[in-house]
């Protein structure tokens, strides 16, 4: 429209010059006075003409919108450089589109814009313009006639691109429209409060609040919405905020439900102003945080259910993070280590060991294998007193699955050393103890056959010597007698045979006297005899001796598996092997039947086998017993030697 004004404003100074001569060439008579005036005049008009054409010339090549100069008819009689660049054509290419040219370069006919620019001399619109490529775009149009002394009437066109501004208008709807589906379909309440009055809120805000649409909820709150909030004073300081600050953050707020429930929600507003300052309206959105709520206060339950665990816990239990700095701490953790929670945290859990190298290894094995059982660690209290733990730990994650650190828990097992102490002691007493009464059995054991084969063996000797001499009195008619004194003789050396074997039983002489190897043989043969069990015996080196207490041990380890061997194991083969070295002695016994089983070797029922491990303890010996179902049994047992004595 100001390019239109300048065209006319030139052209208005052109033809008022004209007009101005030629009234006053018909108005006076030409003298020489006014004859020089009108030279002047003439000279100035031709300077002002000039000027004015080259002004407008100036404007018309330099302009930045398309310029055409048409004739009523449609001819195009000039163009310049930026409609030339415009539509894509020369000057002359313009010039040649002829009357109906200007159809070429618009899809609409201008039959109407000339209509409309005949009856009122001007014509503003807009158009779809063709360029030569054939490429379609909007343009508004501006027309404007002017009288010319040659053609009559001419059209100044001016035609400018608008392809920008209807990209600009069209993207300006779209975001329109989304900002309008965003508005309506956003699960966030969202209203709009206006300062001249009225609000605008979109379906979400509406339920939030419990009423069935948006025309109800107007209707029903209107601009009162202290009833909204269930404290009124939150309400006014909402309002104070956005009056001092523009805008209030996201904050929590208690509000009421069209039917009176509460509920909570995440309230944000802020003041929308245009570029010059000026307030639009107030925005503000709603997030209902109810559900939120519950599983917080829930989860703060659970957190204070867990937490009372964790302080009622006897041990002390502390997390760890990844750069093994203390995270928190129960109260039997402040006690075990004498200091207060606060200065715990925060420092390196190391520091409250004796040996903080051992607990840092214990730390990197939790993250190398997950998990630590039973690591055995001292922690030094503040009064320098020192108590063993037992720590297990297991690392912790977050819920992506990233390690966070390590949970420990450590148990004081001072008062359970303690007792393993006292309980090593009484065990030792009780082996002791089982030591003596062994030794006191074998002394009595001694006594007893020493009484029997020397004392009643002897009297018995006596009683039969003498029964012998008083058959050899009696007469040849005495054969009932007789015969009885021959009952009385054999049970007699019946008894005494009996009780040397009890007493052989008790204490074999032929071990004190012969020594080992002797005498296991002739329990060999004895045991052969017995049971038709074949017995094999091999023995390496025979010129050895032992002490008497080590092969009485040895040969009542043999009496008792011989005695196993014959109840339990069904076997019909035993293999004996003794071997006496320079500084232990070997027994191995081995049979071929069915086999010990796991369970009975360890059963405390078992009373013999309990017998041999007693008496191998007692000399600090080694047992191994094990059995194969259906390759029998086997025991071996191993005695370190303090002294041998040889035949020498």
């Amino acid at each position: 429209m100001l390019t239109l004004k300048i065209i006319k404003f030139y052209v208005g100074i052109v033809m008022k010059i004209t007009t101005d001569k030629k009234k006053s060439l018909k108005s006076k008579p030409v003298l020489k006075e006014d004859y020089n005036a009108k030279t002047n005049a003439n000279k100035e008009f031709k300077t002002a003409l000039t000027e004015s054409e080259e002004k407008y010339e100036a404007f018309f090549e330099n302009s930045m919108d398309a310029i055409l100069l048409t004739s009523p008819d449609g001819r195009i009689h000039s163009a310049n450089p930026a409609a030339c660049k415009l539509f894509e054509r020369s000057e002359e290419e313009i010039c040649r589109i002829g009357r109906n040219g200007i159809a070429d370069i618009t899809d609409k006919h201008l039959e109407d814009a000339i209509k409309e620019r005949a009856a009122s001399g001007r014509y503003f619109g807009e158009l779809i313009l063709i360029k030569k490529s054939g490429e379609k775009f909007p343009a508004e149009i501006s027309t404007s006639v002017f009288p010319s002394a040659e053609r009559g009437q001419l059209t100044t066109m001016i035609i400018r691109d608008i392809t920008k501004h209807k990209i600009a208008e069209t993207k300006l709807k779209v975001s329109e429209a989304e900002y309008r589906s965003l508005f309506e379909n956003s699960i966030m309440g969202i209203s709009q409060s206006y300062p001249e009055g009225g609000k605008r809120i979109n379906n979400a805000y509406a339920e939030m609040y419990g009423y069935p649409d948006i025309e109800t909820m107007l209707t029903e709150v209107s601009d009162d919405t202290e009833k909204l909030f269930s404290n009124p004073d939150d309400r006014i300081k909402v309002l104070e905020t956005l009056e001092k600050e523009g805008y209030m953050p996201p904050t929590e707020f208690e509000l009421n439900r069209r039917n009176g429930e509460k509920f909570w929600a995440i309230v944000a507003s802020k003041q929308v102003k245009d570029n010059s300052g000026k307030m639009l309206y107030l925005q503000a959105e709603h997030f209902d945080i109810t559900r939120r709520k519950k599983l917080e206060k829930e989860m703060y339950s659970a957190s204070l259910y867990a937490r009372s665990l964790i302080e009622a816990s006897l041990d002390p239990l502390v997390t760890i993070n990844i750069d093994g700095k203390i995270t928190d701490v129960n109260i039997a953790t402040e006690q075990i280590t004498g200091i207060k929670r606060g200065k715990l945290i925060g420092t390196d859990f190391a520091d409250y060991f004796t040996d903080p190298d051992k607990a840092r290894d214990g730390y990197r094995t939790v993250f190398k294998n997950g998990i630590v059982k039973n690591f055995p660690l001292s922690i030094l209290h503040t009064s320098r007193r020192e108590i063993d733990v037992l720590y297990s730990a297991t690392l912790f994650k977050n819920e992506s699955g990233e390690i966070q650190g390590v949970f420990a828990a450590a148990h004081d097992v001072t008062e359970l050393k303690e007792f393993e102490e006292e309980l090593r002691k009484s065990k030792e007493l009780l082996e002791k103890l089982n030591q003596h009464l062994v030794e006191v059995r074998e002394n009595e054991r001694n006594q007893i056959a020493l009484n029997l084969h020397d004392d009643l063996g002897q009297k018995l000797t006596a009683i039969n010597l003498d029964i012998v001499w008083l058959k050899s009195r009696i007469g040849v008619q005495s054969k009932t007698v007789k015969e009885k004194f021959e009952e009385m003789s054999s049970m007699i050396k019946e008894t005494i045979e009996s009780i040397k074997k009890t007493s052989a039983f008790l204490r074999p002489a032929i071990l004190f006297d012969l020594g080992l190897v002797p005498a296991i043989k002739s329990q060999l043969v004895n045991f052969e005899k017995q049971t038709g069990i074949k017995c094999n015996f091999y023995f390496r080196p025979e010129e050895f001796l032992l002490e008497d207490r080590l092969s009485l041990i040895l040969y009542r380890i043999l009496q008792e598996s011989l005695t196993n061997i014959a109840r339990h194991s069904g076997a019909s083969t035993a293999d004996v092997n003794l071997y006496v070295l320079k500084n232990k002695v070997e027994l191995i016994i081995k049979d071929d039947g069915i086999g010990i089983k796991k369970n009975k070797i360890i059963s405390l029922k078992s009373m013999g086998i309990a017998g041999i491990n007693e008496r191998v303890k007692s000399v600090n010996g080694k047992i191994a017993i094990s059995g194969v179902h259906g390759s029998g049994t086997m025991i071996r047992v191993v005695i370190p030697l303090l002294k041998v004595k040889t035949n020498d």
